[in-house]
Parts: structure tokens; sequence; C-alpha cells
């Protein structure tokens, strides 16, 4: 079970800020973002013009990008089609669009690639840098810049549209306020200790006031911020060999981060292996309070498939709903506060999950609800791994 789940990882989290020129428009600026075992990427992409075209071009530019990376191709080679596209767009009637995709390895090894866009700026909570383009080189018939870095632990990368660095112009800044400008204005920030997340927020604000009260374009700011993850490990259900229970309790308890184990008897085999004693710690007649138990040497514990289908189920709700008392309000929270969560799915048999009334209440099995849990967990931008045993 040793895998890349248990090395270090640098999570990136993003925090974005955006503007439409017009109060109350279409931003024509678009920004998507992907994370996956190996890389974050995140494209800022600037449609040409404003309102609903330009968003609609830059939308399409971004995730034919995105996808493209999805697939396999590399970042130079996504990018590569998409100027192709770009430089066509010159000369005919194809939505045009300008674009900065950033793509950061678990290492926290950085590439940028910017296409008509400014560069980006590197930050940590010290100082702000600008970061002139490192290599700027024919792509097909149109010119790039690529700018590589290393990231560590609080450091962060800000990408922003024209709508930033041509603030103003003609007006406070004969030539705009420029990257350079933003790099400045980023400075004083730190200085007054404004925290990190809220820069991109600050920046547009600021865009706002020194083109007066209002915007010359759509303005984008995009800030990827990189710290520790927060790493949760769920061990749900009995291996499939018996003989491998001792194995996969140690690995299971060695592994970075939280520990959570799901299901009565999964528990019972880690509370064994440990040779400690397991403890009722919650007990309640009601089938939305499912039990919760104490296990030395683990985070929390309890029910399996119950508790994961009702947590499922609200996921999406507001915390203030929740109740206080609850293991599945519990769960709830260790998923919201997890940036990585690793689910550990036993595969042996369980003949009481095939009961009808198990269906008659419509709580799925634990396999089916782990990769809804999955699917859903990743909608909220968080990174899943599943690993059955």
């Amino acid at each position: 079970m040793k895998t890349i789940l248990d090395d270090p990882r640098k999570y990136i989290e993003a925090a974005n800020a955006q503007a439409a020129k017009k109060p109350g428009g279409i931003c024509g600026d678009y920004i998507t973002e992907e994370r996956t075992a190996e890389a974050t990427t995140v494209i800022v992409a600037d449609g040409i013009g404003t309102g609903i075209k330009a968003h609609v071009a830059a939308v399409m530019c971004a995730s034919r990008l995105m996808e493209l990376i999805r697939v396999g191709f590399t970042l130079r080679e996504a990018c590569h089609k998409i100027v192709d596209t770009m430089h066509a767009a010159r000369t005919t009637d194809i939505p045009f669009s300008a674009f900065s995709a950033c793509r950061v390895l678990v290492s926290g090894h950085a590439t940028v690639i910017s296409y008509e866009i400014p560069s980006p700026i590197l930050i940590n909570n010290r100082l702000a840098a600008y970061l002139p383009k490192q290599r700027v080189f024919p792509m097909g018939l149109e010119m790039v810049g690529e700018v590589n870095c290393m990231l560590e632990y609080g450091d962060g990368i800000v990408m922003v549209s024209d709508g930033v660095s041509q603030a103003g112009l003609g007006q406070q800044y004969r030539m705009g306020w420029g990257i350079q400008g933003a790099c400045d204005f980023v400075n004083s920030l730190l200085v007054q200790g404004t925290q990190m997340k809220d820069i991109p927020g600050r920046i547009v604000a600021n865009v706002r006031d020194i083109s007066g009260t209002t915007y010359g374009d759509d303005t984008t700011c995009s800030l990827l911020l990189c710290r520790e993850a927060q790493v949760l490990n769920i061990l749900t259900g009995p291996p499939a060999r018996k003989s491998s229970d001792a194995k996969v309790v140690k690995e299971f308890t060695e592994m970075k981060g939280a520990k959570i184990v799901c299901g009565s008897s999964t528990a019972e085999i880690v509370a064994r292996n440990l040779g400690v004693p397991i403890e009722m710690k919650s007990m309640s007649n009601a089938y939305h309070k499912p039990p919760s138990y104490d296990i030395k040497g683990v985070d929390y514990a309890t029910e399996g498939a119950i508790t994961l289908n009702q947590v499922y189920n609200i996921l999406g709700e507001a915390p203030e709903k929740l109740e206080s008392d609850s293991s599945v309000s519990d769960l709830y929270r260790f998923f919201h506060a997890s940036d990585t969560i690793n689910f550990l799915v036993g595969t042996a048999a369980n003949p009481g999950h095939e009961h009808i009334v198990f269906r008659q209440m419509g709580v799925y099995p634990r396999d089916v609800i782990v990769r809804l849990l999955a699917e859903k967990l990743k909608s909220m931008g968080k990174l899943v791994n599943i690993i059955y045993l």
C-alpha cells in the first residue's frame, strides 16, 4: 500500500477575483483549474473585446487547453495547438483569446506559458517580484513567453489579465498601471500584513480606483498559493484477505494526516491489531445519528456505509445546518477541512450490505458510495485517491 499518497504533498490553493468592464455585465475573462495527483493546472483566458462574445472566446480557449492537458498532452504541446488556432483567428472569424497557463507539479516546480497576456508575479509572505519571461520563443507563427520557478510553502504565483496591467491607461498612468505597478502594490499590501488570499480582491478593487471608479476592461486576478496539504485518510471495510489485516492497519496508522475508520467491523480489526480497546463514544437509536467509537491511534471512528451515505447527502449543505452531536456532522467537517482525501477501501464481501432493507432506505454499498463521494469531493476542488485493499 506504500504509494505516492504517503509522500509529503505541496498543495496549490487558488484564490480568484474578477470584475466585468460594465457593471452587472458578463466578464470577458475566464478562469479554470484542475487538480490531479501529479499537478495543479490553472488557466486564465482573456477573450478579445468584452461581454458575452469575449466570454465565449475565453471559455472555448481555456476549456480546450485544459482538455488537451487532461488527455495527455504536455503543457507546451497543448499551448502550441491553441496558439495555432489563435493565429488563424487573426484572419478568420474564429473567437480569439489571450491566455496564461500555469502548471505546478507536486514537487513545487511551476511552469507558466503566456500568450498575449502579462507575465506572472512571484510572491511570498515578505516580498513580491515581477517575473520577466525567461524565454520568449516562437510557437508556430506566434510568440509566447515561458517562466519556470520552484514554489516552497508560503510562495505563490499571481496571474492577471491586461485589465490589470492597462488600468488607468491615459489617466493616472500614461502607459497604464503596468505589471510592475501591480507588483509594487502587492508589496505594499504585504507590508501592511494583508492575508495572501485577500490579495486578488485587493488588486481588482485598486484597478477600479485608479481607473476612475469604473473598469477600463474586464479584470481578472488569480493567485496560486503553495502550502502544506491537509490530508485525510479513511479506512473503510475489511481487506479481501484476512491475512492482510495487520499489514494494512500498520501502514494506515503510519500514513501522514488525519486518520478515520468507517465501519464497525473495520474498527474491530484496527483495535485488535493495535492491541487497544475499542470504546463506544456515542450511541443513539436514531437512524440519522450512527454510533462513533474511541480507538487509541486513530483520530475518529464511526459506522461505515450508513455514515458515508448520509455525509454524501449533506456534503453541500451550509455548516450552520448541521447537528452538533452527530458522527455524520463530524465527518462532514473532516471532509471540508481537508485538501487531499485518501480512501482505503476493503473489498471483503459483506452479505449484510445486500439486505433488501438497505435498498429500501437508499443506502448504497460501500464501494458505490465511495465512488460517489469521490466525484462530489473532486467537484469541490479536493484531490481524492481511492486504494482498494
